[in-house]
């Protein structure tokens, strides 16, 4: 039966919106609001935890020292390592150590003088197979790539990449997994020991090169 007080008449035009029709569109309305004063709130709270936007500036000139600040000893940081040729010859070695990313990163880029150190070892926190590349190396080197157990796996002698475009440089693989890689200057009589059967122990201890 037709409510009098809440249904239209019976002569009020289709179109005529019912009590129940307001009723359905405020409610609509009140949820669109509480919907967007909620998702206002909560960008305000992840926008409060964020960073602050960077700050743009002028880009600094670039600058390329040919030697680290410092010395590369203190850069770097060093250690002793025992290499045995394939002959049977013992060689006590004191290397520049880079065992970190960031520094395994950097290598000897724009580097002119090993400072007396006998090379630079490249220590992986886990056997890898993997390439080395010349970008911004201005020293031609021999590079010896060693496994988790000292093993030799191979060579290579690397020139310097002269192109801006690091991905335009040549890459130097290793023929199989290695944990352990040294690069010395191309000529040290030490790359003629970077041969098949020549073991590397590596050790803990830091060294200092005379002065």
């Amino acid at each position: 039966m037709p409510d009098p007080l809440l249904d239209p008449p019976t002569w009020a035009p289709a179109w005529l919106p019912t009590v129940d029709d307001v009723r359905g569109a405020r409610l609509l309305r009140w949820l669109v609001t509480a919907v967007f004063v909620a998702g206002v709130a909560a960008c305000v709270t992840v926008g409060a935890n964020s960073p602050a936007d960077p700050e743009l500036g002028p880009v600094a000139a670039e600058t390329t020292p040919s030697t680290p600040a410092g010395g590369l000893a203190e850069r770097f940081g060093t250690v002793v390592a025992q290499l045995v040729a394939a002959s049977g010859e013992v060689l006590e070695l004191c290397l520049l150590h880079a065992d970190t990313a960031e520094e395994r990163a950097t290598g000897l880029m724009q580097v002119t003088d090993l400072e007396g150190h006998d090379g630079m070892l490249f220590s992986m926190e886990e056997p890898r197979q993997g390439s080395f590349y010349m970008y911004r190396t201005l020293l031609p080197l021999t590079i010896g790539w060693w496994d988790a157990e000292g093993a030799f796996v191979s060579r290579a002698d690397m020139v310097p990449c002269e192109s801006d475009d690091e991905a335009a440089c040549e890459r130097y693989p290793a023929a199989g997994p290695f944990r352990f890689a040294i690069e010395v200057v191309q000529g040290d009589p030490l790359a003629a020991r970077f041969e098949p059967g020549a073991r590397l122990q590596v050790g803990s201890e830091a060294c200092a090169v005379p002065a």
